[in-house]
């Protein structure tokens, strides 16, 4: 197992740690509030920016929250998490925790063997350096129901700690109050203390004049899902529920951009970042830490486009061949000479002036963290559905670079980690036009990597004044009152604002208090939506049940295409056979939304072959479509799916098979969960003669299968599992933790 940090002894987190490596200072708030609210800083932070702290506490105090801050100079997150649990235990029947921010250098864990708890994460723990294979997480302060080991300490970065999901823990998210980062990216240079009180003075000044949301601009970037027009499209459905004025008679209240109108979007980009009215910018794109990736190569239009795009791809090549240690730079030349009939005349710029010499080319299609040096964005939230922009941790980091320029940004939520593009990115966006904060609205939809970036408690004003932003804390589902106001909730469920629904259904749900059947049945008759597809996830969320296929069976003709596609991932991921007819249906009759075709495909390969081949074959008889050829094209898609999936499992149950080949086989399964193998799979994981390595992350792999028909079958082999090697017996248990 590589590791390139200095390991330190593991400690176990369970509850309360009972010792100090530093006393904290704990402020009490000036006010009463229905809630409360807790600033987390380091000492030194708080010495330099005492003033500035104190003018943003009596803002939250304004904003009726009532704040604690809790200063120290903190040695471990543990530390930091002790205090957070004693405030939130101490608050929770009155004043409860809402939220809580940490500004400065507050310790952050970065986790490992929690996988399950990211959208779209899995890189390999045990191949690959664990700065690279861990998702820096605050939900090590915010759910307090997870429970971690510590495993090691970074060498380089003093802040940065190494942390293991418990196997014997929940297993799945639920945080009990928001939080936010305020850490100063420190590639941006100068004093940090300096630019914290300056934030924190811009974000005083924007509460004082925050307004209702009025201008939006969303960007769809590209090779994301908006490659799909459908998708990009319907976007507007759901924009027009949540933010009904956009859709007022303002061409410049909605803005909608797509990485095909320009040959470089960055620079419209940059313009609409530069609009003082804007109140929220949506990013829906590829990322890294340090990029944005905005374009893609466009298709070459003139004559001179297609000249050029001709030549950098043939120096591209030469390039890598004059790379090889073994390179043969005459010979690749001698070659293209005589394919494309070039001259030596073409060839010329490539060789001179020597590579070093040539002035670098700018970065035309990403915004780079060099391009928002100076830059001013004004959006006051800014949404970056992409991979790694919110990497706090790191040393340079988009969404910081952004929230510390001296535009009027305030707060922005970002990823860790890389993230699934066919998530649901909206998912009660719409609160936000409703008074709720930021950090609310991000606790709704948790996820490992997903953090706000900037004050969590900012909030828009809302069209008409409410309470909702309180009630959601006091009559929550983490709260004791949630039985005594069951009908506020139910009242709600009839609200005319989409994402209240949804939020309404929601706390019904968690807490219990509504069934599947009544959940379907409002799906059925519910005209939003946004509503619809809060209803689809929550009735599926508790895996397979007849109600959940049948609803899923409706929503792959649903009008909105986010419900069709969610719809297709719910079909894979429960693996019913009886979802065969309507998965195909849909892929005959609805070519033209390629994503929700693209995890049809995906349905189709994990139900058995006899079926699906069956499914298709009826589905195209059925079909208007004449065409020999394109019938004969998707019976052949479905055949190679099947082929490909027969390769893989007949490699790992091949018991002569290397077992690198057989590991790599089993690894794939969490992401292709195949429920016609489930007996096979469970036929390794206790067969004594097999490998404990490859049994372990057999185990491990039917984690993945939660919300499939085969669920309590495999439960139960695995609370069967009777085993003295330790790591397979703590993979089955975490397994089980998962499954239930």
């Amino acid at each position: 197992m590589r590791r390139k940090i200095i390991l330190l002894v593991a400690v176990v987190i369970s509850g309360l740690c009972t010792a100090y490596a530093a006393k904290a200072k704990v402020e009490s708030p000036k006010n009463r509030h229905a809630t409360s609210f807790a600033i987390v800083i380091d000492a030194e932070t708080y010495r330099h920016c005492g003033d500035e702290v104190a003018a943003y506490r009596e803002s939250l105090d304004r904003d009726g929250l009532a704040v604690y801050t809790i200063s120290g100079t903190w040695k471990t997150p543990e530390e930091v998490r002790e205090r957070l649990v004693e405030l939130y235990e101490r608050n929770l029947r009155k004043m409860p925790l809402e939220g809580a921010v940490f500004i400065g250098d507050i310790p952050f864990a970065s986790i490992q063997n929690a996988q399950h708890m990211t959208t779209a994460f899995k890189m390999n723990e045990d191949t690959f350096p664990i700065q690279e294979a861990s998702v820096t997480s605050d939900r090590f302060y915010d759910d307090l129901h997870l429970q971690f080991e510590r495993i090691g300490r970074d060498s380089l970065n003093p802040l940065r700690f190494y942390y293991r999901l418990r196997c014997d823990a929940p297993q799945q998210l639920n945080p009990n109050f928001y939080s936010g980062r305020i850490l100063y990216p420190a590639d941006m240079g100068g004093d940090k203390y300096e630019a914290i009180g300056r934030y924190l003075r811009k974000v005083v000044a924007e509460r004082e004049k925050v307004g209702q949301i009025q201008y939006a601009v969303t960007y769809a970037g590209d090779s994301y899902n908006s490659d799909c027009l459908v998708a990009w499209m319907d976007e507007r459905i759901a924009l027009g529920e949540m933010f009904p004025q956009l859709c007022r008679n303002d061409s410049r209240a909605l803005t909608q951009l797509n990485f095909r109108m320009e040959r470089f979007m960055k620079y419209a980009l940059f313009d609409q970042l530069a609009r003082p009215e804007v109140d929220i910018m949506l990013f829906n794109e590829h990322g890294s830490p340090d990029k944005q990736h905005i374009s893609g190569e466009m298709p070459a239009e003139s004559y001179s486009e297609r000249a050029e795009a001709f030549r950098n791809n043939i120096y591209y090549m030469l390039a890598r061949e004059k790379r090889k240690p073994d390179g043969d730079l005459s010979g690749a030349v001698e070659y293209f000479s005589k394919k494309y009939g070039l001259s030596e005349k073409f060839f010329e710029p490539f060789f001179a002036p020597e590579p070093e010499n040539t002035p670098s080319v700018p970065d035309e299609i990403n915004i780079t963290l060099d391009d928002l040096r100076g830059r001013k964005p004004q959006p006051r939230f800014v949404m970056f559905n992409a991979c790694y922009n919110g990497s706090f941790h790191q040393e340079g980091y988009i969404a910081g670079s952004y929230i510390f320029s001296e535009g009027r940004t305030v707060v922005a939520q970002g990823n860790t980690v890389n993230v699934l593009q066919d998530r649901w990115t909206y998912e009660m966006l719409g609160l936000l036009n409703d008074g709720v904060r930021v950090g609310q609205y991000n606790r709704l939809v948790a996820t490992l990597e997903g953090h706000i970036i900037g004050d969590p408690a900012f909030r828009f004003r809302p069209e008409t004044p409410n309470t909702l932003s309180t009630d959601m804390v006091i009559f929550g589902c983490n709260t004791p009152a949630l039985a005594n106001h069951v009908h506020y909730w139910r009242d709600l469920c009839e609200n005319g604002d989409a994402d209240v629904r949804s939020l309404a259904y929601r706390m019904l749900a968690d807490g219990g208090m509504i069934t599947t059947e009544q959940l379907a049945a409002a799906y059925d008759a519910c005209p939003f939506a946004t509503t619809r597809m809060e209803l689809l996830k929550l009735i599926v969320r508790n895996g397979y049940t007849p109600t959940a296929v049948s609803v899923v069976c409706k929503a792959l003709n649903d009008s909105y295409e986010v419900v069709r596609r969610n719809a297709a991932t719910y079909a894979w991921m429960l693996g019913a056979p009886e979802l065969a007819d309507a998965l195909a249906v849909a892929k005959v009759e609805n070519s033209e939304s390629q994503r929700v075709c693209y995890l049809i495909d995906k349905a189709l390969q994990l139900l058995p072959e006899e079926i699906a081949v069956k499914a298709m074959a009826d589905a195209i008889a059925r079909s208007g479509n004449p065409r020999q050829e394109d019938k004969e094209l998707l019976r052949e898609s479905v055949a190679e799916d099947q082929q490909r999936k027969h390769h893989e499992m007949k490699v790992l149950l091949d018991k002569s098979a290397p077992l690198k080949q057989r590991i790599s086989s089993i690894r794939s399964v969490r992401n292709n969960t195949y429920h016609e193998y489930v007996p096979q799979l469970l036929a390794l994981l206790q067969d004594d003669s097999e490998p404990v390595a490859l049994r372990t992350i057999t185990a491990e792999a039917l984690g993945w299968f939660r919300l499939s028909y085969r669920r309590e079958e495999i439960l139960r082999a695995c609370m069967a599992l009777r085993t003295s090697e330790k790591s397979l017996a703590e993979e089955a248990i975490q397994t089980c933790n998962r499954l239930k």
